[in-house]
């Protein structure tokens, strides 16, 4: 009895579209199509896993970005605070100044005053023409003049060495006010990055989230998948032992029973040989395989395999024909079939013809099996040719 079933798989677009789903609707009615919708499902897991690497590669890149950006804001906050320091230290020297023009314009006025001012005993009524009127001879006179040109001479020099610091502190100021401008569009710009930055990386991280849940969906899909395929290879296994079961009993009803004592009552001419686990040898002896086959050389290290079982594709199914026990279970010493297209490590096994190897070792911790095989597609077709592959459970197994 055969089954049909509908299965869903859905693939990821890419990341810049992750959350847009193709659906495609494969017809699963055997176990070889199971087993080509299970390596379909686990190509989309592949090339979804190789998105969410690009995606947090991006997230990684854009948080560098974003912390880098953070700190050329500190910086640019520091330069402003310290702008301003200076700002507010020039305004209170400009004040300073400004206080000192205000003193030393004010004293400049009282002098010119007092020399303005009549006294009561002076000779002309004014201070300053008294003082030179009052020399003793003429080289007083020069002398006085002099002291008095000196001493406005130097008040004038003080109120304009004042003026100058006042005018040098305002450019400062001016300076330190346009550098200040500089900081702070400088920030409004660092800041308007860090916001796009951040939009970016949440973009990113909501792709992230799509696309572990699609491979989390494409989980669930493949545990179903892989029912599918165990139901499909009982039921062709049972159908095919139930055909055995019956080409047997009708050969055994055509064929004359066996006269000697010494020939056992269940050999058919050595054709199928029946032993107390209920398995079909199928002709196992010799090797009728040609030479520099996957199957050639699987059965030449498992003489127990059978001589009818096809190509390495068909060996599940023959196998449990036979009686073998076939499952998914990696064991040492098993011989592992593998459908037609399903990857063999970093190769795809023949679309047509699949594979078949022997399992030399399983590690259960890493999920890998290590395998020698023969084929014409290694430089050594007879084998061994020894390679290890992860990903062991997806793979048919069959056990002696």
């Amino acid at each position: 009895m055969s089954f049909k079933k509908t299965i869903t798989t859905t693939i990821a677009l890419g990341l810049l579209t992750a959350s847009v789903l193709s659906t495609n609707v494969v017809s699963a009615a055997t176990s070889s199509e199971a087993q080509e919708a299970i390596t379909a499902n686990k190509n989309a897991t592949n090339d979804l896993l190789k998105q969410i690497e690009s995606a947090n590669t991006e997230v990684i890149g854009l948080d560098q970005k974003i912390s880098t950006n953070a700190s050329k804001i500190a910086d640019q906050e520091a330069a402003i605070t310290k702008a301003n320091n200076q700002i507010e230290s020039l305004s209170g020297q400009i004040t300073d100044a400004q206080k000192e023009v205000s003193k030393r314009t004010v004293v400049l006025k009282k002098q010119l005053v007092t020399l303005q001012e009549k006294s009561g005993d002076a000779v002309s009524g004014n201070v300053y023409v008294d003082f030179l009127l009052n020399s003793n001879d003429l080289s007083d006179l020069v002398s006085r003049s002099f002291t008095i040109n000196k001493l406005n001479q130097a008040s004038k020099e003080a109120l304009d060495d004042v003026n100058s610091a006042k005018a040098k502190l305002s450019g400062l100021k001016t300076e330190q006010e346009n550098t200040k401008a500089s900081l702070v569009a400088t920030k409004t710009d660092l800041e308007k990055q860090k916001a796009n930055l951040e939009s970016l990386k949440s973009e990113a991280d909501q792709k992230q989230t799509a696309l572990s849940q699609k491979i989390n969906d494409n989980k669930d899909e493949l545990t179903a998948l892989q029912a599918d395929f165990d139901k499909a290879s009982t039921e062709e296994a049972d159908a095919a032992a139930k055909k055995a079961a019956d080409d047997a009993n009708n050969a055994k009803k055509d064929t004359p029973q066996p006269t000697s004592i010494d020939t056992p009552s269940d050999n058919k001419g050595g054709t199928s040989v029946f032993g107390g686990s209920g398995k079909v040898a199928g002709n196992s002896a010799g090797n009728s395989y040609a030479w520099g086959q996957c199957t050639w050389y699987v059965k030449s290290v498992a003489p127990w395999a059978g001589n009818n079982w096809g190509n390495g594709a068909q060996w599940g199914a023959s196998a449990a024909a036979a009686g073998f026990t076939v499952n998914h279970i990696p064991a040492a010493g098993a011989i592992v079939s593998f459908a037609g297209g399903q990857m063999v490590g970093s190769w795809a096994a023949d679309g047509t013809y699949g594979h078949v190897a022997y399992v030399q070792s399983y590690d259960a911790a890493a999920g890998t099996i290590t395998i020698t095989q023969g084929g014409m597609g290694f430089s050594n077709p007879a084998g061994p040719n020894t390679q290890t592959i992860s990903n062991a459970g997806a793979f048919t197994y069959i056990h002696n």
